[in-house]
């Protein structure tokens, strides 16, 4: 008679192997922990049947993993090759190759949901037998989109950047008329001033995928900086590259004594505006504002 066994990551790993091999069945030997195959005509007393898992159960968690993703385009990419039905795990692959930080998220999403059905599975068989779970407690698993990414300082003079922060402007505005747009840039925040400061976030593959600019100001012996482009491609957004470059960016306002970093959006920017108090900033009459040295120690007590 089957008996209970104690649940270990290395027997998941091997369990979720075997469940996605689908060529073929097998079991579980309760006693000697070994996965054998299903021969049915065998009296196999001590094994177990391991979990189901078929091809409508892969669609599902890559439907799932679409349904969670923030970027709006690799979204509606992946959606239209599920909604094919045909050559859909092909394609869908061939599609996270091409961003290996959405391929490692995708990696993390499917691990994490595999090992959810494991441990249910293995629940089962415990309230089956009548006793406690035996094993060790499942990890927290979290997408680190961000850990691909690096960021680095460039010349304001950079190319990319001078674009982005064009794009920056364009979005900011997009729902004006090109006079008007041309009259909030020529007298608002951004009055055409050249950046002091330039950030570029970089993906996995080396490609430029978000920036970040600073103009500086000192006055009566203090330094400011105002924040004047913060613009991320859209094929990246929904990876916490804003955020990442909002880090980055004050990190180094603390290196250079800044005071406080500025940011002035209009009504436009509601959704980064969102972001960016996410990120400490409060609000000082039509500025955000972040206070530089009080956010450096805060982080450092919560690292």
């Amino acid at each position: 008679m089957s008996r209970q066994f104690e649940l270990t990551k290395e027997l998941i790993d091997q369990i979720i192997f075997s469940m996605e091999n689908q060529n073929e069945k097998f079991l579980l030997d309760t006693q000697s922990l070994k996965i054998i195959p299903d021969l049915k005509d065998e009296n196999l007393p001590d094994a177990v049947r391991l979990p189901e898992w078929n091809p409508s159960d892969g669609y599902q968690l890559m439907d799932s993993f679409t349904g969670s993703l923030k970027n709006p385009i690799y979204r509606e990419r992946l959606r239209t090759i599920l909604n094919t039905g045909r050559g859909v795990f092909r394609g869908f692959k061939n599609v996270l190759k091409e961003r290996p930080d959405l391929e490692k998220s995708w990696f993390n999403h499917k691990d994490r949901e595999m090992k959810k059905r494991v441990r249910l599975w293995y629940s089962e068989l415990c309230d089956f037998w009548g006793v406690a779970s035996l094993g060790e407690e499942p990890e927290e698993t979290t997408d680190l989109f961000l850990d691909n990414f690096t960021m680095e300082l460039i010349s304001p003079d950079n190319e990319e950047y001078l674009l982005a922060r064009q794009s920056f402007k364009d979005e900011i505005f997009s729902g004006s008329t090109a006079p008007l747009k041309n009259v909030m840039i020529e007298y608002g925040p951004w009055k055409g001033s050249d950046s002091d400061c330039a950030v570029r976030a970089m993906s996995p593959d080396g490609s430029s995928c978000g920036f970040l600019g600073l103009t500086l100001e000192s006055r009566a012996d203090e330094l400011y900086a105002l924040l004047d482009c913060l613009y991320v491609l859209p094929e990246y957004r929904g990876a916490g590259i804003a955020s990442g470059l909002l880090d980055f960016i004050s990190e180094y306002c603390f290196q250079i004594n800044v005071k406080s970093l500025l940011l002035q959006i209009p009504p436009e920017g509601e959704v980064m505006k969102n972001n960016i108090k996410r990120r400490g900033f409060r609000r000082q009459g039509s500025f955000l504002l972040l206070d530089i040295p009080h956010w450096f120690y805060e982080e450092k007590e919560n690292s």
